[in-house]
């Protein structure tokens, strides 16, 4: 009860690594109707108790690899939510313990587990695994409600001294639409909200105004970030970053904890100003740490999951590489007379719109606004940013998809797919033509644009048979 109002119980540092909490069992085990409610009532948030546990986990995982060199490889366990952070010592019982007596001096909510029954210690000589496994691993907390503010708080603090001699210079809105534009195709996967034409039709469409920057370090473009402002009442400030800053090349660590330093000085309570930031950061234990230490606070909006297909690799490879499931259907429609249909004329836009639009209104569906999509069309330079993919049957359209070109990069934007195209597999066809396509024309990667296995199970099924290249970002976060 205690521990429910707030107040905490003082940790016992001297908790023996070897001796058991309790050997005790309860021999009819039951649930009380308390508990039944609470856990009803946990249902509907699984979901998000789950990815809660698993950013967790991936915060300590960065947390003993900074402060004791202790690596962990989580390849083999990315498919199951983990109820504790494991640590394996590969039977190194000694080594195991010391450990374990270091993190709980520094305060860490380090366990061991489980506790074995009386009856593996009465004939030790029949469970030696059992005995070894026990002893040479220590479990952290990843508890839902742990923060990550809480899990830092005792690391171990570094200081890099060369961190204090680099020196980042930034250029806001010295750059033109070309040389934008040139850096964009030097990023190996660019996004369309970073891309110029965005910011602009975002500008012209919904009233914010754009801020570009370019970062340099030794003489050296290492970074590009489009910032969107809005003034609320004329006192308040919001601004706005989306899926960026974007690194030229990879960088040092320290050099890119110096950019979003510079960027969080957006956010600041005694200037008036808020800063709404979604970085292009990869989930990893890295990026949320770096966050807290910037001073960030969490959103509970979802973060984006996606997955993009290489282009640069040969096409045999791509097709073998899909589910066979999805490689089958694909086969299938290829066999029902589709006709393929590739532009970005007027004609074909405005079909596109026009289904979109019925597509967004029967379906309640949430997605790029129709006057973004035309705004983008007609602040377009001599390049096209849509391309547009339309199938045919028998002289009927059956189905379509719209891709974004930015940089060297494309992304799935939107789609629509009749009962008939449906029928005809017309989107497996209108997918791996547009890989073909893309590829042709040289472009570099091919972002299938957005996964959510929560809100549309259907679509994330269908592009995780692509068998992309799959990522997570860090999540959307914010600073005043």
């Amino acid at each position: 009860l205690l521990q429910k109002l707030g107040f905490k119980n003082r940790r016992n540092l001297n908790v023996s690594f070897s001796k058991d909490v309790s050997s005790n069992t309860a021999s009819y085990p039951f649930v009380s109707l308390i508990a039944k409610k609470m856990l009803n009532g946990l249902l509907l948030q699984l979901n998000d108790i789950a990815k809660r546990k698993i950013r967790n986990q991936k915060v300590w995982d960065e947390v003993l690899s900074n402060s004791y060199e202790f690596y962990t490889d989580r390849r083999e366990s990315e498919n199951w939510t983990p109820y504790l952070a494991e640590y394996s010592f590969d039977g190194m019982i000694d080594k195991t313990e010391l450990m374990f007596k270091t993190l709980l001096k520094d305060g860490f909510p380090v366990s061991t587990w489980p506790d074995l029954p009386p009856e593996i210690y009465d004939k030790v000589q029949y469970h030696l695994n059992a005995i070894e496994l026990r002893n040479s691993r220590l479990f952290l907390s990843i508890h839902s409600n742990l923060s990550i503010g809480t899990m830092i708080k005792n690391q171990k603090v570094t200081q890099d001294i060369k961190k204090d001699f680099l020196k980042l210079n930034v250029e806001w809105n010295s750059v033109t639409r070309g040389e934008w534009d040139e850096l964009f195709r030097k990023i190996e996967n660019s996004n369309l909200l970073q891309s110029w034409v965005y910011g602009e039709s975002k500008e012209n469409c919904e009233d914010w105004k754009v801020r570009r920057g370019i970062f340099t370090f030794e003489n050296q473009k290492i970074a590009i970030v489009q910032v969107l402002e809005k003034s609320i009442l004329g006192i308040f400030k919001v601004y706005r970053i989306n899926r960026g800053p974007l690194f030229l090349n990879k960088v040092d660590s320290n050099i890119k904890e110096l950019v979003f330093h510079e960027l969080s000085k957006f956010g600041n309570l005694l200037k008036g100003s808020i800063l709404l930031l979604n970085p292009e950061l990869v989930l990893d234990g890295k990026s949320l740490v770096l966050m807290k230490k910037m001073r960030f606070y969490e959103s509970k909006s979802s973060a984006w999951t996606s997955a993009f297909i290489d282009l640069t690799k040969d096409l045999n490879f791509l097709r073998q590489n899909l589910d066979s499931k999805w490689r089958n259907m694909l086969t299938n429609s290829e066999k029902n007379e589709l006709t393929l249909e590739i532009g970005s004329n007027d004609f074909l836009f405005y079909w596109m719109l026009d289904k979109y639009d019925e597509l967004t209104s029967n379906k309640n569906f949430s997605g790029i606004s129709k006057s973004m999509l035309l705004q983008i069309k007609n602040n377009q330079n001599e390049k096209d940013t849509f391309l547009i993919l339309r199938a045919v049957y028998r002289n009927e359209a059956v189905a379509g998809i719209c891709i974004a070109i930015h940089g060297s990069s494309a992304t799935y934007l939107i789609g629509w797919n009749g009962e008939l195209g449906r029928k005809l597999r017309a989107n497996h066809f209108l997918l791996w033509n547009s890989i073909i396509q893309l590829k042709q024309m040289g472009y570099l990667s091919f972002d299938l644009g957005g996964i959510d296995q929560e809100k549309t199970p259907g679509i994330a099924e269908f592009k995780l048979g692509m068998n992309g290249d799959k990522y997570d970002l860090s999540g959307e976060f914010w600073k005043l």
